[in-house]
């Protein structure tokens, strides 16, 4: 049996104040050893970096995971200091904020885009870190 775990389907976290979803994706993915969480709380992989849609499809199959990889984030904050409305100022990322401003709909294309990734912009491990 597997079950497709949507992208962008989260729900407010009264608790927390946080969007949550059934399953955090990155936190999934950094366990199965694809990529480690930078600062800017994106994955950063070593082959695309931070340029990753993440997916999941969760199954009852017995799957092998790769061996975790050490963290790759070195902690310059880079991204802090891009970030136009300081939604990284603290360890936690300030997610309505970063929503709020990078996110939405194009009233001009009809379309939701994202409209910021300065974070990922900067980041010297945008693009992976590894030679291609």
């Amino acid at each position: 049996m597997a079950i497709p775990i949507p992208t962008n389907e989260s729900q407010w976290d009264t608790k927390t104040d946080r969007w949550r979803s059934i399953v955090s994706q990155k936190h999934a993915a950094q366990a199965a050893g694809l990529g480690t969480i930078g600062r800017h709380t994106l994955l950063i992989t070593p082959e695309f970096g931070s340029m990753v849609w993440l997916g999941s499809v969760l199954t009852e199959a017995e799957l092998e995971s790769d061996a975790l990889l050490e963290r790759v984030c070195d902690d310059c904050n880079m991204c802090v200091e891009a970030c136009p409305v300081n939604a990284l100022e603290k360890l936690e990322l300030a997610q309505q904020t970063c929503w709020d401003y990078a996110f939405g709909d194009n009233q001009f294309t009809k379309s939701w885009e994202i409209s910021c990734h300065k974070c990922r912009d900067i980041c010297p491990y945008n693009l992976g870190t590894v030679e291609k």
